[in-house]
């Protein structure tokens, strides 16, 4: 197994990219950390790894505040002894996102993601490395919709990442980010159910022709998490569709040369 015996920290873990991130890291012998505000879906993380052999415990904490953050790390010290993995996957509500609310996005997105690098970043150092792996996304590259706010935090994560791994990397700490492209999550039942073509829409703009699954992004993460990606930091992986690799919709132009 390629994470025996080592301990990570999942923020936002109770459903979407966060919880198969979980699952994903807990199915190849790490022993896993779910945090998120919602005990519900959290617990319920916990007991889907717990279920299938594995060790995990949920812990809920706020991750923009400090004294959460500061429990959270304590606890899973305790439990199962230093996390050298850490992947800030939490993200506020989809009302703040798309209501370009800037407190929550900043608080939860940047300084949570801050304050977690921050706790962790001691007890790495003492255990020789460690690797965190921070979500942003697409957004950071391109506008998508109006959700202005939310893609420039995605995009401050890369910064924040960035200029941390320089700091760090002398210490074996390696900071890497995975931008996913849309993922179907539970945050799209909603939508789905609105307009139930939604869907095809979408993955019309992609040139794989579909949308991605969480599982899929969690198979990134364990890249990073592992030691085949040792000479990795301060990287920038995009698992998108190819999304922001083409716009589809130049695919009806002509292409013959226009006259003048």
């Amino acid at each position: 197994m390629r994470l025996a015996n080592r301990v990570a920290i999942v923020t936002g873990a109770a459903r979407g990219i966060g919880r198969a991130i979980a699952i994903r890291l807990a199915s190849e012998g790490c022993s896993v950390v779910v945090d998120d505000i919602d005990a519900i879906g959290g617990a319920d993380t916990a007991k889907t790894i717990t279920d299938k052999g594995g060790r995990s415990l949920f812990v809920p904490a706020d991750v923009s505040n400090e004294q959460d953050v500061q429990h959270l790390v304590a606890t899973t010290e305790k439990t199962f002894g230093t996390p050298t993995i850490l992947v800030n996957s939490a993200i506020c509500g989809l009302p703040a996102i798309v209501g370009n609310e800037i407190e929550p996005n900043v608080e939860v997105v940047l300084r949570g993601a801050w304050q977690c690098m921050q706790a962790v970043a001691p007890g790495m150092k003492a255990a020789g490395g460690g690797s965190i792996i921070n979500i942003s996304s697409v957004n950071a590259f391109m506008g998508f919709g109006r959700a202005h706010i939310y893609s420039g935090i995605k995009a401050a994560v890369i910064g924040m990442s960035r200029s941390m791994c320089t700091e760090l990397g002398a210490d074996n700490i390696r900071i890497n980010c995975i931008c996913p492209g849309t993922v179907l999550t539970e945050i799209w039942q909603e939508r789905i159910e609105k307009d139930p073509g939604i869907v095809d829409r979408l993955a019309r703009l992609y040139p794989l022709g579909r949308l991605g699954k969480p599982e899929e992004i969690a198979n990134a993460a364990l890249f990073l998490a592992s030691d085949e990606s040792s000479f990795m930091t301060g990287s920038v992986m995009v698992v998108d569709g190819g999304v922001t690799a083409a716009n589809l919709g130049f695919g009806g132009l002509s292409s013959k040369p226009q006259q003048q």
